[in-house]
């Protein structure tokens, strides 16, 4: 049977009033008295209730955390530095996973992160619908976009992903590059693709490169889509450059560009998106636009407030670099 303050009152021969007090380093007792009903509590194998607590002091030191089974790897840099900096300010994570494309299970995760009642919700890879915004405004919990941007009214901590799209081709035109291929999911129903499709044409237009269809491939974000996007290349595309939306992408292009006996970046130069620890450990090592993930993640905690207002929307950017490698 559980331990309860009651049973730790009686063999301290304290009141219930006084041993919570202790327990929830509330002062107005000595450290003597502190440490034996510690001890009492520890022998009892006690352990606070935090719902209960929380729900006495009308107050919750609880986030949470959904992400989702992503083809790219930057979940984890993301989530590791939440960690960092919810132990930090003293808040406890729940984690919990979504599959992708199931707005039904999104929906019921949510609901349980309610009934859990945490002050905030931070979705990673994974965007909430309008519907469970308002869910979540309705329930006075903050819901907070990290990693990428939204098109919905929400608060979100990323990088500028149209800035993104332009500086990387940017950077290759001015490396002397004039045929450049870009791999993405679906521009236009994937708001991240789009918005980084969209700088990428902007800095053909300013260099007054005309872009050709046969220089786009729409897939995924996963490896496999760089192995068949490599062999559209060498098929199609007469180009000289590609950008990976992701690094899994991009580290595809470059086996996949191996296997048919294109060298890079003799024939062919590579820029991926993300500068996961991935780049470094390909061979040729892939130059990327690195954002900064373990920064997204501390400053989503940082941004979170216990108090959620649903007509405040904080819209925080990320700086990103280019980090010059051995692909291009």
């Amino acid at each position: 049977m559980r331990a309860k303050i009651s049973d730790i009152a009686k063999i301290a021969g304290l009141s219930t009033a006084s041993i919570s007090r202790v327990l929830n380093n509330q002062g107005g007792y000595s450290k003597e008295t502190a440490k034996r009903v510690m001890k009492i509590a520890n022998d009892l194998g006690y352990f606070k209730d935090r719902s209960a607590s929380d729900l006495a002091r009308r107050s919750n030191n609880t986030i949470g955390v959904i992400y989702t089974d992503f083809e790219t790897n930057f979940n984890d840099l993301v989530i590791k530095n939440i960690m960092i900096e919810a132990k930090k300010r003293h808040l406890d994570v729940i984690l919990m996973i979504a599959q992708q494309n199931d707005p039904d299970g999104l929906t019921k995760i949510v609901q349980g992160m309610i009934e859990r009642r945490v002050f905030a919700v931070q979705f990673i890879s994974t965007h909430p619908s309008p519907q469970i915004i308002q869910m979540l405004n309705q329930a006075a919990i903050f819901p907070q976009v990290i990693g990428d941007a939204t098109d919905h009214t929400v608060s979100y901590v990323s990088s500028d992903d149209m800035a993104i799209g332009y500086h990387a081709t940017t950077y290759l035109i001015e490396k002397g590059y004039r045929s450049i291929g870009f791999v993405s999911p679906n521009i236009t129903t994937d708001y991240v693709s789009h918005l980084r499709f969209s700088g990428y044409r902007k800095s053909l237009k300013e260099h007054g490169i005309s872009f050709k269809s046969d220089w786009l491939f729409e897939e995924s974000y996963s490896y496999q889509t760089g192995i068949h996007a490599s062999a559209h290349y060498q098929k199609y595309g007469d180009v000289d450059a590609v950008i990976g939306v992701s690094d899994e992408v991009s580290w595809g292009l470059l086996n996949g560009f191996y296997d048919l006996n294109v060298s890079v970046p003799s024939d062919i130069a590579l820029i991926s998106i993300d500068g996961t620890e991935l780049c470094s450990q390909t061979r040729p090592r892939l130059t990327s636009v690195t954002q900064d993930f373990a920064l997204m993640g501390k400053t989503a905690i940082k941004q979170a407030p216990k108090k959620a207002d649903p007509h405040r929307v904080t819209a925080v950017t990320i700086p990103f670099k280019i980090n010059i490698r051995e692909t291009s």
